[in-house]
């Protein structure tokens, strides 16, 4: 794959909170959790782990303790913000959770050095995976998230980090559009000059 190829796959990746009950193989899931091994992490240390579910009953758990955290985060936000997130349909009801086929819950090793950072690496690595095995995903990042800990066995010193929630769409959203006049700088902020 080239720099162009790569730039396409970046555009269709969008996030998405509506999918199929089309089941994913375990090839695919394969792929996608090797990403995010070989994703660059501080001193080589990979201090990330990633736990895969498709068992119903644990998805809906999950949605109902992620459900719970985000109904008083979303009753804590300015009018504005609530607006915002309305018309961008985002509200404390997390249907995808439960109607994806499967749900990757990725943790850091926070007594490892670099574990945000190279977490979050990862976490892109995988985002780019799924969308080029020709699936559908969404960076859910639960207000809480040591709910996870107790239901997924999941260690104390590591700490939740999203929900990707993988699957079919059911959506048709369009590419992303490349912005670089809105964010790319030279020598100093705020100075634009073309490549």
């Amino acid at each position: 794959m080239n720099t162009v190829e790569l730039m396409e796959v970046m555009k269709k990746r969008r996030s998405v909170r509506n999918f199929s009950s089309e089941p994913i193989s375990k090839e695919s899931l394969e792929r996608i959790t090797n990403a995010g091994i070989l994703a660059p992490s501080g001193a080589d240390m990979l201090p990330f782990t990633f736990v895969l579910i498709q068992d119903q009953q644990m998805k809906e758990r999950i949605r109902e303790e992620s459900e719970k955290v985000d109904v008083a985060f979303h009753e804590g936000l300015r009018e504005g913000l609530k607006g915002w997130m309305k018309a961008k349909k985002i509200t404390d009801e997390k249907p995808f959770l439960t109607q994806a086929p499967v749900l990757l819950v990725v943790s850091g090793d926070t007594s490892m050095p670099y574990w945000l950072e190279s977490t979050w690496i990862s976490i892109a690595y995988m985002a780019l995976a799924i969308e080029s095995e020709g699936l559908s995903s969404l960076t859910y990042t639960p207000t809480e998230t040591g709910f996870l800990n107790g239901l997924l066995d999941i260690p104390n010193n590591f700490s939740p980090q999203v929900i990707l929630p993988i699957g079919h769409t059911l959506e048709r959203l369009e590419p992303k559009k490349s912005r670089p006049h809105e964010k790319v700088f030279w020598e100093r902020h705020g100075c634009e000059k073309t490549y």
